[in-house]
């Protein structure tokens, strides 16, 4: 396949390859084990073009020339991630030498290719860059398609806030009885609800003292709207002296006509109020339509109520569902990151193992025995680094799905301290740390199972560690704290490392959070640490959390049950 010429940039289905490279036997070569791939190939003699031909042609893979006529082929590569993070490089090199291996690695360089060089390994770098090109655009796509899903049911949210503003119940029994009053012509008008008590109470009146309208209470059969109550019937009275069922009810100041209307209010069979009306303004008594017409407006009301419940209800599954969503999100997002992570850290200490074994084969006769020595616990080291990825994430997975035996026993926390700062000794040392630790005498013993509360320790050691600055301090101490009555032991672990920000609080001890954004900077591990100390902790019936700090640093609290503790704390859930 020829190479392309660089225009405009074409946005099609298929990505390119780019050769950077100022020698023509290289970019021959390259170009004739390529076309087997059927991309379009790109080629340019120097690296001052890049950012150009990235403007204009989506690249998914870019062999660049360590050597270059104008900037070096390192240059090159930064300019690339910084551009376009997607485009995976390859490095081609006249001859191996492990410190540029290294420093390549470092800027996260797909592989490293040194001549002479075979198609087959040509071929087998290619589709692996290809692939994971496409990998890298499917975690930008699903990232890019939560928050989409975000901000729609964010705008759902909004829209049903706007379309709801003032629709209260309150409001809308008012805007109902002012229709009545208008429409009806009446002086005085009532809407009363049963309320938990039994009784009716007026939710909204016209034409009443608001003090007389806020203590009524009738009861089912007592007066006119009790009637109503008691027989589920409508009443119309066209003269109440001459009414024989109320007696006793002629209240000349109230009923200037002597005529009045009550009908019930029925939700699916079920009486829930009553709408009174009296005193036409015309003086005429009431008659059957005007019965029929509040009728018609008691089943009006009786479905907003019911439109009313439906919306609330709708609201609260709404909110659920929001809820969920966002634990969906979250979830996706933690996955996301996980499969990043996981990408880099497993990778990581492959890639370094392969480096040191691949430099120690191909120098095998000229590196002395110190040397070799040397490179071969550097691959001890890194695979202990993958062996404690690896443990960690099994026993997280096993642990929070419960599958794990717990031994329970009392100890002492001082011992778990002990063997933790024993076994990162080596690292404290290298870093320079301050070591201050301060336990009081005569603590009660915590309750747990040893060895998996020692592996949350552990975990809270190494995040204190990890994050902490050359030559800080680092400091746990350990006290007797009452809460609720209880006694626990409470330990705190200090680093002088950077502060946890604020927005990181709610997240910190989720899986696979970390601090740090993958897309712009390196984060340490795979957020796993502290996950697992909350889920071991959270089990023991305890706590850990995040204290607040003035200054820069980071500090940790944990709250240990006692086995008193955890009996009561275990009867009483």
């Amino acid at each position: 396949m020829m190479t392309t010429d660089i225009g405009q940039k074409k946005h099609t289905d298929i990505p390119a390859i780019l050769l950077i490279s100022a020698a023509p036997q290289i970019v021959k070569m390259l170009e004739s084990i390529l076309t087997e791939l059927d991309y379009p190939l790109l080629q340019l003699s120097d690296g001052a073009g890049i950012t150009g031909i990235l403007d204009q042609q989506e690249v998914a893979l870019v062999f660049c020339d360590m050597s270059l006529p104008d900037i070096g082929g390192m240059d090159v590569l930064r300019m690339i991630r910084q551009h376009s993070p997607a485009a995976q490089v390859v490095i081609v090199s006249e001859s191996q030498d492990f410190n540029m291996l290294r420093q390549i690695m470092r800027e996260r360089a797909l592989d490293y290719l040194t001549q002479p060089f075979s198609a087959a390994e040509v071929l087998a770098i290619a589709r692996q860059g290809i692939s994971s090109y496409y990998h890298f655009l499917h975690q930008d796509q699903a990232r890019r398609e939560a928050q989409r899903r975000m901000a729609d049911l964010v705008l759902l949210k909004k829209v049903g806030e706007t379309a709801s503003t003032g629709g209260d119940l309150r409001q809308l029994f008012d805007q109902i009885l002012d229709s009545i009053v208008q429409s009806a012509g009446v002086e005085l008008a009532s809407l009363m609800l049963i309320e938990d008590d039994g009784m009716l109470h007026i939710a909204s009146a016209r034409g009443l003292d608001a003090d007389i309208a806020n203590s009524v209470r009738v009861a089912s059969g007592e007066g006119i709207s009790g009637h109503v109550v008691a027989t589920g019937e409508p009443v119309l009275i066209s003269n109440i002296e001459k009414d024989r069922r109320f007696t006793g009810l002629s209240d000349g100041h109230k009923y200037k006509n002597q005529s009045l209307l009550s009908v019930p209010i029925f939700i699916r069979e079920t009486l829930v109020g009553v709408i009174n009306v009296n005193n036409k303004l015309s003086g005429e008594p009431f008659d059957l339509e005007d019965q029929n017409l509040l009728v018609t407006i008691a089943s009006q009301v009786a479905l907003a109520m019911e439109n009313f419940d439906l919306v609330h209800h709708l609201r609260r599954q709404t909110t659920m569902l929001e809820r969920t969503n966002e634990d969906l999100v979250k979830l996706n997002r933690a996955r996301t990151r996980l499969v990043c992570n996981l990408s880099h850290e497993l990778k990581t200490p492959l890639t370094s193992i392969m480096g040191y074994i691949d430099l120690s084969l191909s120098f095998f006769d000229k590196l002395k025995e110190s040397e070799l020595k040397e490179n071969l616990h550097h691959v001890r080291e890194e695979g202990q680094r993958l062996e404690r990825l690896i443990t960690g994430m099994l026993r997280l997975f096993s642990i929070e799905s419960e599958r794990e035996i717990w031994r329970w026993k009392a100890f002492g926390v001082a011992w778990p301290i002990a063997d933790s700062f024993q076994y990162y000794s080596s690292r404290m040392t290298t870093q320079g740390l301050q070591i201050e630790i301060d336990i009081d005498e005569d603590l009660p013993d915590i309750y747990a199972d040893q060895e998996k509360f020692g592996m949350a320790f552990n975990a809270m050691i190494d995040n204190a560690v990890k994050f902490n600055r050359p030559g800080g301090r680092l400091q746990v101490c350990a006290r007797l704290r009452e809460h609720d009555g209880l006694e626990y032991v409470y330990v705190q672990i200090y680093n002088d490392g950077r502060k946890v920000p604020v927005e990181a609080l709610d997240t910190i001890f989720s899986s696979y959070t970390q601090l740090g954004n993958i897309d712009t900077e390196k984060p340490h591990g795979v957020g796993i640490g502290l996950a697992l100390s909350k889920v071991v902790i959270d089990r023991m019936l305890g706590d850990v959390f995040l204290e607040d700090v003035a200054d820069e640093g980071t500090s940790f609290g944990m709250m240990l049950p006692t086995e008193q503790t955890y009996n009561i704390l275990k009867g009483e859930s």
